[in-house]
């Protein structure tokens, strides 16, 4: 007996429906969450949340998300590489935008990328309460031989909002020697 293509599928796709589990990003609501982290090797520094612990941004103050630091035995150029989240938490006082820059050693702010939040399209036509947006970026820097830390800072520029959150930050240096 021959059985089609069609019926073949259905029954894979049932039989996958019914004996596999779904997956989980993390152990559940009621357990307790890792936390963030950070570690320098003569290869990589690294700082990783992965959590859903949030990071407050209040008001206009500048937030420091993460820091990587490192040591570096002759000059060097560092890839510099960010991600995270942004998030209003309610629709009043924006649309706002936030800043989010590098910090090096005891420099200015380097400003990386501008987040927008709270966009009417996104808070009205899409029916959101809250708006979420990415926030990565990736930067080169030329570095004196030396301790150093870098910083990924995010500030609130336009807008009243009180309150933003950064989810999910993680900030990587990765120096290339000469």
């Amino acid at each position: 007996m021959k059985i089609s293509p069609l019926k073949t599928g259905i029954l894979l796709l049932s039989a996958l429906a019914l004996s596999v589990q779904p997956a989980s990003a993390h152990p559940g609501h009621e357990e307790p969450l890792p936390e963030s982290f950070s570690r320098s090797t003569p290869a990589i520094s690294y700082y990783s949340t992965p959590n859903r612990k949030h990071t407050e941004i209040k008001g206009g103050e500048a937030t420091v998300l993460g820091k990587v630091s490192f040591d570096l035995a002759k000059a060097s150029t560092v890839l510099v590489q960010f991600n995270s989240g942004l998030a209003t938490v309610t629709p009043e006082g924006c649309p706002c935008s936030v800043r989010t820059s590098l910090k090096v050693d005891d420099q200015e702010p380097v400003v990386i990328k501008r987040v927008n939040l709270g966009a009417v399209n996104a808070s009205v036509a899409g029916k959101y309460q809250v708006d979420r947006q990415s926030a990565d970026g990736s930067f080169v820097l030329s570095l004196p031989a030396g301790q150093h830390e870098i910083a990924l800072v995010v500030q609130r520029i336009e807008g009243s909002s009180a309150l933003l959150h950064a989810f999910y930050a993680n900030i990587q240096a990765i120096p290339f020697r000469p």
